[in-house]
């Protein structure tokens, strides 16, 4: 075979599609079973397709994720500017020895922290 054959599919025509590594995984009976049932449940014909689009996030990240993603991230970044302003207020007010202004300013900062992991573990 020459070298210019090697790449080429049907018809002399080269194969773009072509792939050029192989990624192995073990696995017993029972999980390569459970895998392949669960590949065929979300509609896809054989077990490569399903890993590679589990690896692209491409299954997982549908529609309605993508909407609640991004409505978390409104509510985050306006939770955030709320957190501005009481900060703003806390200092204002800390200054005339009022300490219930600090907590308040803590707990949005909380609130801030647990929106962004809830952000990050819909981008999972």
């Amino acid at each position: 075979m020459k070298n210019n054959e090697i790449n080429k599919g049907k018809a002399g025509r080269p194969n773009m599609r072509r792939m050029e590594t192989r990624l192995s995984i073990r696995a017993n009976r029972e999980e390569l079973q459970a895998w392949k049932q669960t590949g065929r449940e979300a509609g896809f014909h054989n077990l490569a397709s399903y890993f590679r689009s589990l690896m692209s996030s491409r299954y997982f990240v549908n529609d309605e994720k993508k909407h609640l993603l991004a409505e978390l991230i409104k509510a985050s970044n306006h939770i955030a500017r709320c957190g501005n302003n009481l900060n703003q207020i806390a200092h204002h007010l800390n200054a005339g020895g009022h300490e219930d202004a600090s907590r308040a300013v803590s707990e949005c900062r909380d609130i801030i922290k647990t929106m962004k992991q809830i952000v990050m573990d819909i981008k999972q």
